[in-house]
Parts: C-alpha cells; sequence; structure tokens
C-alpha cells in the first residue's frame, strides 16, 4: 500500500480541504496520514529571521510516497509557517508532493515559493491547484479537489 502524508497549516478551510483529499487518496488504496503543522507559542529569543519551532508536523518524508501540502493566502502573502516547514524537511529529494492553497483573494507568489522549497531540496512538484474561496466552498470548487486528489 501507497503512503501519503498531507501537511497543512490550519483554517477551516485548508482543513476541509485536506480532509477531502485524504477521502479521494483512502479510495485510491493510500494510507494518510493527515498532519497540521503548528509553531510553538514561544519560539526562541534570538531567533528572529529562522525558521520557528514546530510544535507538530512530520518532517521526515522518508516513508511517504506521496507528501501533500496546504496552507491559506491571506492577501497575497504566503504561509511563512508552512515555508518555514519546507526549509525543516528531511529525505524530500526524489520525492513526489502537490501543494494545494486557500485563498479569499490574490495568490501572489505563495505557489511559486512553496515549489521552489521542495524543488530545492530535490523533491518535485507533480501537480498544484488553488481553491479560491472569496464566497466559500461551493460544489464545483470541491469537486475540482476531489479531482486533482484523484490525479495524484
Amino acid at each position: 500500500m501507497k503512503k501519503a502524508l498531507i501537511s497543512f497549516v490550519g483554517s477551516a478551510e485548508t482543513i476541509k480541504l485536506a480532509e477531502i483529499i485524504k477521502e479521494q487518496l483512502e479510495e485510491k488504496n493510500y494510507s494518510v496520514n493527515l498532519t497540521e503543522v503548528i509553531k510553538h507559542k514561544k519560539q526562541p529569543k534570538g531567533n528572529k529571521g529562522k525558521p520557528v519551532k514546530l510544535k507538530s508536523g512530520i518532517t521526515d518524508w522518508k516513508p511517504f510516497d506521496l507528501v501533500v501540502l496546504g496552507f491559506p493566502v491571506i492577501g497575497i502573502s504566503s504561509s511563512h509557517l508552512m515555508n518555514d516547514y519546507l526549509r525543516q524537511c528531511q529525505n524530500v529529494s526524489g520525492k513526489q508532493a502537490a501543494i494545494f492553497i486557500g485563498c479569499v483573494g490574490l495568490h501572489g507568489n505563495a505557489l511559486k515559493k512553496a515549489s521552489g522549497i521542495v524543488s530545492f531540496h530535490g523533491g518535485k512538484v507533480k501537480d498544484s491547484i488553488i481553491v479560491s474561496s472569496f464566497l466559500g466552498l461551493n460544489d464545483k470548487k470541491i469537486s475540482q479537489i476531489k479531482d486533482f486528489a484523484l490525479n495524484l
């Protein structure tokens, strides 16, 4: 059985999208580990400019055949927490990744930035999707995310 990791930075919408992707991957006989990336509330002094210390989030990609990354974009800013998480990941080289982004406005360069970090560490971004949800998630958008997951 193939193993997949879905790592996401939480927002209500991102969690819903992650759960939809998990269901679809399980239908494809993946064993799926769903994990939220959370930072420690207290960061070490003198940590400015360095990646945040994580409270949770699986950073070793070795056991997984596929890693799906999800995060919200607020305004046009990418998720600093997701970018810091990606910089701390190990055994990325040769791994397949996919990225989903939920946004209520413009997504800016968030996809390019996250894809660049994965590629820099030797991973390959297989597919990506940006789900604009200014008016919420409707049936069409849910169908798009299901199709995205089924094609991974």
